[in-house]
């Protein structure tokens, strides 16, 4: 199917595809899987805490230092990124929020440590920095490189309009709706919920994502078409695959 010929509306159809609406499932479900880890709740907090508390200087000096936190999370990503593989990247970084953000439940559990002073201790900022660092090396960048890898590419410019469009709903829906937990039911609540959402996520990649680095297209169609569907034994499935071929 050349999809050069067909209009916008031809090209939604082809989405609709069995490989195609995997591949879209699976996008969407890692950029609600962004939203909903707490990176970006977390991120406000931690720069609220600072502003109320440190002094101008040592408050600039603290962001500062968050940025750089996030700069080398992308940087080790860029350099590992080929060598580890993307699912394990993604799984590890998932697998990082779910840890992190179950060590932040249990400090608010307590009213004492929901405190601003407590919130500025080490411990917990050490862990508002160390959760920039899991988050920037899988599912703060791979949900990009997954809408590369897994659709052909006369198809990314609609996905990529239908993406930006749902992170933005989703982004706007979820900064809401932590607001509101926090507002009636407690920060605590809302970390919770971040936890179990990200084990959620979690299981998610260890059922659905497949591995796509240094995979053709068409391997990973196969995939996705569910001939080649092991995602937990890639390498044996693959030689099953040949094998099957022949």
């Amino acid at each position: 199917m050349d999809l050069t010929k067909y209009t916008w509306l031809e090209k939604l159809r082809a989405i609709l595809q069995r490989s195609n609406r995997r591949a879209l499932f699976i996008v969407l479900g890692l950029i609600i899987s962004q939203h909903l880890s707490g990176i970006f709740t977390a991120t406000q907090y931690l720069e609220d805490i600072i502003s109320r508390n440190a002094s101008i200087i040592l408050g600039y000096s603290d962001m500062i230092c968050l940025e750089i936190v996030r700069l080398l999370s992308n940087y080790i990503f860029a350099l590992i990124v080929d060598s580890c593989g993307r699912r394990k990247l993604l799984i590890m970084s998932a697998t990082g929020t779910i840890y992190i953000s179950f060590l932040l439940t249990f400090y608010f559990y307590s009213p004492k440590h929901s405190s601003i002073d407590f919130a500025m201790s080490f411990i917990p900022i050490s862990h508002f920095l160390l959760y920039q660092v899991v988050f920037h090396i899988g599912l703060g960048v791979l949900p990009n490189v997954f809408l590369c890898d897994l659709f052909p590419t006369k198809l990314k410019g609609i996905v990529g309009a239908i993406v930006v469009i749902f992170d933005g709903i989703i982004g706007f829906t979820a900064s809401k709706l932590t607001q509101v937990i926090t507002d009636n039911i407690g920060v605590f609540e809302n970390y919770a919920f971040f936890w179990i959402s990200c084990l959620i996520a979690l299981v998610m990649m260890l059922v659905w994502v497949p591995e796509t680095g240094g995979k053709t297209y068409r391997e990973i169609e196969e995939l996705l078409l569910g001939e080649n569907f092991n995602f937990l034994n890639e390498e044996i499935s693959t030689n099953e695959m040949d094998i099957r071929r022949i």
